[in-house]
């Protein structure tokens, strides 16, 4: 006797083969056994006559992690078949960070993440992830997040990260803990600060750790500080990142947009030469012509420095505000 049966839909098992007629068997957490089961029994039984049963899926680009913690149900995601969640995406998330750097990215954060409770301990990813496990309807996986680390590491400031200095070591650091507490990679955002202050050396240093670690590096190309990116930014630093390391490297979101439509082969000409010279590479894409993100994240580098308030006192000064604006 099973504890479940699903009965008579037509199975797509995420191989790449054809959907086929089939009962899932479940016994605890596992599927038991696929094939006829007409003749057993299970304390549940579904008909799945006329539907597809599919493996739960993967959403490898969600901002979720604010939302999960006031809406852990998250029928949003639950109801189209997802049941993990990537978690950290584009460099920015709440941990690790002390109590009062966690207000403080909370706050940069809150129109795209939400406004998760003030009072939650995020000073570790080991603590991050208990908020999360068995206490929400699907699974999460996290990846450290730059501006976090960064963030937790000298502050809301443009200072380097260089060769073996404290920020450095305090950086590598956080990054290792995270990496030992769970995480399985480390994110870049195009333009979340404080992430964009750091430069494509400083980037290498961390991955070569990432990779010694055996995570993966996840990066939205950056838009923000070229002048601190080889090759002027965009893909064409995250590849010379893989290059330099040898670090597993994914490309987020990566598509082609109303600009240049139907430009397949040359918006991956540069993604594909480099699979070819033997890096390794791997993206997602989302199928639609559309984007969100947060207004503050356009502000240029000079008015981040110092985080929320300071940025709030340039907008509300009128000789900053008029820089701004032209």
């Amino acid at each position: 006797m099973f504890d479940v049966l699903i009965t008579g839909g037509t199975v797509v098992d995420g191989t790449g083969a054809p959907g086929y007629r089939a009962d899932v068997a479940i016994t605890g957490e596992k599927i038991a056994a696929l094939g006829d089961h007409s003749k057993s029994t299970a304390g549940r039984i579904i008909d799945a006559s006329g539907l597809i049963v599919a493996p739960g899926f993967i959403d490898t680009h969600t901002h979720s992690e604010g939302d999960l913690l006031v809406n852990p149900q998250h029928a949003c995601g639950l109801r189209q078949g997802i049941t993990t969640e990537l978690l950290g995406i584009d460099g920015m998330s709440y941990a690790p960070l002390s109590h009062h750097n966690y207000l403080t990215y909370r706050r940069w954060l809150k129109g795209l993440l939400g406004a998760p409770p003030e009072e939650l301990d995020m000073s570790s990813v080991e603590a991050f992830r208990k908020h999360y496990h068995r206490k929400v309807s699907i699974n999460t996986a996290y990846l450290v997040p730059n501006g976090t680390v960064r963030l937790e590491a000298v502050g809301f400031r443009d200072v380097p990260l260089t060769g073996d200095s404290d920020a450095m070591q305090r950086y590598k650091t956080l990054v290792r803990e995270g990496m030992e507490q769970g995480a399985v990679g480390f994110t870049t955002g195009s333009s979340y600060y404080p992430g964009p202050w750091t430069s494509t050396d400083e980037l290498v240093e961390i991955c070569g750790l990432v990779r010694d670690l055996g995570g993966i590096y996840m990066a939205e190309p950056r838009r923000a500080n070229l002048e601190r990116a080889f090759g002027g930014g965009g893909v064409a630093e995250v590849l010379e990142i893989g290059r330099r390391t040898d670090v597993k490297v994914h490309f987020a979101h990566y598509r082609t947009s109303p600009r240049n439509a139907g430009q397949v082969q040359e918006h991956l000409a540069l993604i594909d030469a480099a699979k070819a010279a033997g890096v390794d590479v791997t993206l997602d894409i989302y199928p639609y012509p559309s984007g969100s993100t947060i207004p503050v994240s356009f502000l240029p580098s000079w008015a981040q420095e110092g985080g929320p308030d300071a940025i709030i006192g340039r907008l509300k000064d009128p000789h900053d505000r008029a820089k701004l604006v032209h």
